[in-house]
């Protein structure tokens, strides 16, 4: 079974050797490539990757509906307060809002120093957010040690910023 065939993930076409099936199945951000080094992507973190005052490895990590694009949001269009209540204003699958922890940063300047880039890349679903953007992992979807690598490094980045936004309890 193929990814094609639409019954398998793309962890499990990595695994299975198949080169990621072609290029219209990844993603593509909507907005132009984030230039400004300074500029922070901000992340929301699910409570269960934040453990024992550490991110978990699953912090950074792709899903595979991403489709090689991980969201963030730009601090230049938005503030730690506001990227905090976009996300916990959606619903999962379950229809329950989505959780968060908090917030942590990345610098444009950290994905570019690992071949990384960060696209503007605005939602206008049934949630608009015109903050959002991407770090665009699309040419790594059929190399998971590759791919994994990289978010281990963008969460190393985060960890030791530590967290910009933490939601009063």
């Amino acid at each position: 079974m193929t990814a094609k065939e639409g019954n398998v993930s793309l962890a499990e076409v990595a695994l299975q050797g198949e080169a990621y099936p072609d290029s219209s199945q990844a993603a593509k951000p909507k907005g132009p490539k984030v230039e400004n080094d300074d500029e922070l992507c901000l992340r929301q973190i699910h409570p269960q990757f934040f453990v024992k005052g550490r991110l978990t490895p699953m912090a950074f990590r792709l899903k595979d509906s991403d489709r090689g694009l991980l969201s963030i949001s730009l601090k230049s269009k938005t503030t730690y307060e506001d990227a905090y209540a976009v996300y916990t204003s959606k619903k999962n699958v379950k229809g329950e809002p989505l959780k968060a922890c908090g917030t942590w940063a990345v610098e444009v300047g950290e994905c570019r120093s690992i071949d990384l880039a960060v696209y503007e890349d605005p939602t206008t679903d049934e949630h608009p957010d015109l903050a959002h953007g991407s770090i665009d992992m699309t040419h790594l979807l059929a190399d998971d040690g590759a791919r994994q690598a990289k978010q281990d490094q963008l969460r190393a980045f985060a960890q030791e910023r530590g967290p910009v936004f933490t939601p009063a309890t």
